[in-house]
């Protein structure tokens, strides 16, 4: 006995592909959007400041250093093959007191090669209170990214801070203005 014909769910495929139309122009809308912020002066673009190897830069009452350095493998796992680790410490400290509430992980953490290709890098640990920084006080970061082992010594660090403030009451949060998130360090090797 043959088995039966196979059905066309003509339906499905209709609303697969309207969905598919549906992302598509959203996400062009909105790029087109984020374009027109930027080129209106509503949304300021991101700014690049480049920070030379071993010196600290102030940005938004914090100040920050890093350096880089390249590991083989994390702490307690195996090696793998054709890939190394980039090693990130970060100190920062506060300098005053609106330093002293900007508590937060940095919004993005990256390193990038000469070519422009970037890898994420995740926070390992942090010394850093949750709810305010003695002023001058060094607190410490640790972040790990895996890289192609030819690209290991040469990626640097791009850190965006971010503009939390322990500060603000959490029913606040969605209606108090902040500084906006412009503001990206790139760290010399």
């Amino acid at each position: 006995m043959a088995p039966p014909p196979r059905r066309r769910r003509p339906v499905l495929t209709a609303l697969g592909a309207a969905a598919a139309l549906v992302v598509a122009l959203g996400a062009l809308t909105y790029d087109r959007y984020h374009v027109y912020l930027v080129r209106s002066g509503q949304s300021s673009p991101m700014r690049e400041q480049v920070v030379p190897a071993g010196q600290s830069v102030t940005v938004k009452h914090v100040s920050w250093k890093s350096t880089l350095a390249t590991v083989p493998q994390l702490p307690g796992d195996k090696p793998q093959p054709g890939t190394a680790y980039a090693k990130i410490d970060i100190v920062r400290s506060a300098v005053d007191a609106d330093g002293a509430v900007k508590t937060a992980k940095p919004k993005e953490l990256f390193v990038t090669d000469r070519q422009g290709r970037t890898w994420v890098a995740l926070v390992a640990d942090d010394t850093t209170p949750t709810e305010k920084m003695e002023i001058g006080k060094p607190y410490r970061m640790t972040a790990y990214a895996r890289v192609p082992q030819a690209q290991a010594g040469e990626v640097e660090l791009l850190l965006t801070p971010s503009n939390y403030r322990a500060d603000i009451p959490t029913s606040e949060l969605m209606t108090t203005k902040t500084e906006p998130e412009q503001d990206v360090l790139r760290f010399k090797r």
